[in-house]
């Protein structure tokens, strides 16, 4: 905010004669010009080095999306632009016709490009875990457990030998997750995060999956047919510590700063002392200046602060060729997003795909928070056409 000048009190004037003009203001400082640079110290994290490098440089380039169309809306005016006619059959359910012929559909938030067979593995972890092994996709190693069994899950984690996540076979929008669990009294803690984030529509047996953790950049690629048509890194939410002023106060300036921003603004947290506890925080926490600290252990993206950056023109081919892959281990999966685990973007190595989700929300590759936008719908319904003429 630029400063503001008074005049001397009185009008107080310096020797004899008329008062000198005051000297123009200086411009106005760009946003984020007092912003420390971060400093990354030792070992710093694939998702810290990536905020350094193509984050923090585009601090001001924040996107202020003014208004924005929900995931059902996006398909619907991608199919009027293919001069498609909508027809409604229930509140969630319509029908898409060309020149008067069925050329598909939507059930809920997914498209007739999604089997009924696709559909039941997604709602399992685990089921998609074995479908995407026996196609030979890289995905953590892990173990599907009765949550009544926890004794063997501290067994399997001892056998793994090293970090593990533990995640709720049926489950939705990154609840219940707990990464980076080393201890006994961790996997206790993890063990009740994932029971109480139990899918209340699974049509499976619940289970709760135990896999190795990969630590790596979190990103979703939307994958149509054989082409990975969006890509964005999701991001924790995070703050820059200056040295003086709390956690507290630095996340809720960085909160007010996204109210511009019609996609940001309703997925912001409230940020406690019980949001910060999982990486030992609590409001009045005071960070050293130009330390980069994540407020979430995940990239929580629907109500935790998380944020999707545009990169699909910086994931590699090989990395590409993954995400198509995933999609096409699942049978009948023609349009759904990836979500990799990456260590590098610039190659599919050590890369592992952590997921297959044909009910992913498309919104976040129309409205990312840096970067540029991709039109997700109009790739979804140039496939459905394309089907339909087969």
């Amino acid at each position: 905010m630029p400063e503001t000048y008074f005049p001397a009190p009185g009008g107080a004037r310096r020797g004899p004669g008329p008062q000198p003009p005051a000297p123009p203001p200086p411009p106005p400082a760009p946003r984020g010009a007092s912003r420390p640079a971060v400093e990354l110290g030792k070992d710093p994290s694939v998702t810290a080095r990536f905020v350094v490098e193509h984050v923090e440089p585009k601090y001001d380039q924040l996107r202020r999306w003014s208004s924005t169309l929900p995931h059902d809306e996006l398909l619907q005016r991608a199919a009027r632009r293919k001069r498609m006619t909508i027809k409604k059959i229930t509140e969630s359910n319509q029908l898409f016709f060309l020149s008067g012929v069925l050329v598909g559909g939507t059930d809920g938030v997914i498209t007739s490009l999604v089997s009924h067979q696709a559909r039941r593995v997604y709602r399992s972890k685990a089921m998609t875990k074995r479908y995407l092994s026996s196609a030979e996709v890289p995905t953590p190693k892990g173990k599907a457990i009765n949550p009544t069994d926890f004794s063997r899950a501290v067994k399997y984690m001892k056998a793994l030998g090293k970090q593990v996540a533990v995640k709720p076979s049926a489950g939705r929008a990154a609840k219940g997750i707990t990464v980076n669990v080393t201890r006994e009294s961790q996997l206790r803690a993890a063990w009740q995060a994932a029971m109480a984030a139990r899918s209340a529509t699974s049509e499976s047996r619940y289970l709760i999956v135990i896999e190795e953790y990969t630590p790596g950049l979190d990103v979703r690629c939307y994958v149509v047919g054989g082409q990975v048509v969006g890509a964005v890194a999701r991001l924790p939410l995070y703050v820059v510590g200056d040295g003086i002023t709390s956690v507290g106060k630095l996340a809720d300036d960085e909160i007010a700063r996204r109210k511009p921003n019609e996609y940001l603004k309703p997925r912001q947290p409230e940020v406690t002392d019980s949001f910060l506890a999982p990486m030992e925080l609590t409001r009045d926490s005071v960070l050293s200046a130009g330390k980069l600290q994540f407020l979430t252990p995940i990239a929580d993206t629907t109500r935790g602060g998380g944020v999707a950056v545009d990169v699909l023109d910086l994931v590699s081919d090989e990395l590409k060729e993954l995400a198509v892959d995933g999609l096409w281990a699942i049978p009948g999966l023609g349009a759904a997003a990836v979500d990799l685990l990456v260590p590098d973007l610039s190659t599919a190595e050590d890369a592992v795909v952590l997921e297959v989700n044909p009910y992913a929300n498309i919104m976040q590759f129309h409205y990312p928070s840096y970067g540029e936008p991709r039109k997700v719908n109009d790739a979804i319904m140039e496939e459905i056409l394309e089907r339909a003429s087969r």
